[in-house]
């Protein structure tokens, strides 16, 4: 009888703590499989309790007890589960095998992890001025002698990024000041400044409103005045990548210092670029072209640039571009203006420009 409960004890045993985690270096952890995201792996072991390892040294995984599995659709998906060469293999009862890339899995859990994780109290949501992140940025060059100039350029950006919508705002201006013999000879100045407001109808697509309003005596042009709209898709979307694409259309209002006025109708499209290059290194792309629909053959194009290096939570250097190109400017006046310029910028909450994957809580429902 005696060894009867003793078979009985080890053979449960061996089913409570059957799940089998095998790190890279070799070693093996044998225990209760607790919960497991992108970052790291719990497991519930007899002798050592709880204990947390690195999804990066994790080489295999086989579970004995069924899990929930999350993929990065937001698809649970409950069986047995294994992780062999990169890919999770999960045996739901009564139905085939189901793969999915590494990448793809968001998170694992036990029963009782899915339980208490379906049974938490939703999220507040974040207000209108939650969320928001920006930055100054600036350069100042002067120089004295027979002649003294002196020009400014400054640019502020705004964005507050959520799972539903995301709002942008930026100004962009240069002043200079030139004078010979202490006599003003030439003051002029460019702001180009404008909005976006995003609002996400599925994980890929979304739909955009957006407005620019320039300023530029270098063109001859008093004002502009652009409003439009349309549809875009995610075309890649993760922690280091982000490219959209869009199209859509606007009405663009012009007046020139010459008298000169222009209203016209315009197809939008263009496409928004950000690559993390390094840990400290960033750059950011868009590319926008307006084809004149009022009058054919005549167009617009937009292009802006950035490299930014951080060099502390709250500073970083930038070296921006800027080019507006119309085919049809002011007469006298080239068709193109590029504006370059580098310099300190001051980053406010820069981590609110947060990838929407790293926060469970701002994660679409």
């Amino acid at each position: 009888m005696r060894h009867t409960l003793w078979l009985l004890y080890f053979l449960f045993s061996a089913q409570v703590w059957a799940g089998e985690v095998v790190l890279k270096n070799g070693d093996r952890l044998t225990g209760k499989i607790i919960r497991m995201d992108r970052s790291s792996l719990d497991l519930e072991t007899e002798l050592l309790g709880k204990v947390s390892v690195p999804s990066s040294a994790i080489l295999r995984i086989e579970s004995d007890t069924p899990l929930y599995v999350t993929t990065a659709e937001n698809e649970a998906v409950k069986g047995f589960v294994s992780l062999r060469d990169g890919r999770f293999e999960v045996r739901a009862s009564g139905k085939e095998s189901m793969d999915y890339p590494k990448e793809t899995v968001r998170a694992i859990r036990s029963e009782e992890e899915q339980h208490a994780f379906l049974s938490r109290p939703a999220a507040k949501a974040p207000g209108l001025l939650d969320l928001w992140g920006g930055s100054l940025d600036t350069a100042i060059s002067v120089t004295r002698g027979n002649a003294d100039t002196k020009t400014l350029n400054l640019g502020v950006r705004a964005a507050r990024t959520s799972p539903r919508d995301n709002m942008r705002l930026y100004v962009m201006s240069i002043f200079s000041d030139s004078s010979v013999d202490g006599r003003s000879t030439h003051i002029t100045e460019a702001i180009r400044s404008g909005s976006r407001y995003e609002i996400n109808f599925s994980r890929r697509f979304f739909t955009f409103a957006f407005t620019d309003v320039e300023h530029d005596q270098f063109q001859g042009l008093d004002s502009r005045f652009v409003g439009g709209g349309g549809l875009g898709l995610h075309a890649i979307k993760n922690a280091k990548t982000s490219l959209q694409v869009f199209s859509g259309g606007s009405a663009n209002h012009e007046a020139f210092n010459n008298g000169l006025k222009r209203r016209s109708r315009e197809f939008v499209a263009g496409n928004d670029f950000s690559r993390q290059l390094t840990s400290t290194t960033s750059i950011t792309e868009s590319l926008v072209l307006y084809p004149n629909l009022s009058s054919r053959g005549d167009y617009r194009v937009t292009f802006d640039s950035s490299i930014v290096t951080r060099l502390n939570r709250w500073l970083a250097w930038h070296v921006t571009a800027s080019n507006r190109y119309a085919s049809n400017p002011a007469a006298g006046k080239k068709n193109d203006d590029l504006l370059v310029t580098t310099g300190l910028r001051f980053v406010h909450r820069g981590e609110t420009l947060q990838n929407v994957e790293a926060r469970p809580e701002l994660r679409r429902k």
